[in-house]
């Protein structure tokens, strides 16, 4: 059976700390391929700030070229409405029933994992495959899972392992945003450059992405 690991977000610009997370859950958990999925409408942020789907589409394409066992899945945009995690991996496997789903996520997520709309729904249809960077908080992330699993009598868990990236999309955007208006710092200028692939950077500024946020 397939293994193919699903790592869901805003995408609000995708940076290199996403793509090292895939990759490390692709080597550690010998993933066929990953499958980065942005949303549409998001259930839990505003879209005030999110360009474009197309926008971030095409970021995505950009940061993973190269790469043959990474792919950009359009699954969630092309659905009307908020989603939902619970629905999209329930669609995934009436879609799919010979590929094996994992779900990319940050630590962060597991431990609001239990206010999510019908977690025990996603834990029958996916893996859990969740990101410790630097083994820093391994100990507290396996309590959370064990206390996932005992919540829910169910529950297939597992940590990558992967390097801290201190980088966060909102950081970038918001530092994108001041380099547009002429106000950014020189360390801020080197944030966007070292956390955002060269194509994406270009990209970005061609077309005249956050402006404003």
């Amino acid at each position: 059976m397939k293994k193919i690991g699903v790592m869901g977000g805003t995408f609000n610009p995708l940076h290199n700390g996403h793509v090292e997370i895939a990759k490390a859950a692709y080597e550690q958990y010998m993933l066929d391929e990953v499958w980065f999925m942005p949303n549409h409408i998001p259930a839990y942020k505003s879209d005030t700030g999110i360009v474009s789907a197309e926008h971030r589409l095409n970021m995505i394409n950009l940061s993973i070229s190269g790469y043959d066992y990474f792919k950009v899945s359009d699954f969630e945009i092309t659905r009307e409405g908020k989603t939902y995690s619970y629905e999209t991996f329930t669609l995934l496997n009436n879609k799919y029933p010979d590929i094996d789903f994992s779900f990319i996520m940050g630590a962060d997520s597991l431990f609001y994992f239990e206010k999510w709309v019908h977690p025990e729904i996603i834990l029958d249809n996916a893996a859990i495959l969740v990101a410790s960077r630097d083994n820093n908080g391994i100990d507290e992330i396996d309590e959370r899972i064990q206390l996932l699993k005992k919540i829910y009598n169910k529950g297939d868990f597992a940590i990558i392992k992967c390097s801290n990236t201190e980088c966060s999309s909102s950081a970038l955007r918001e530092y994108i945003c001041k380099m547009n208006n002429g106000i950014s710092t020189n360390n801020e200028e080197l944030y966007v450059k070292k956390y955002l692939n060269k194509s994406v950077y270009d990209y970005i500024f061609s077309n005249h992405l956050y402006q404003y946020i």
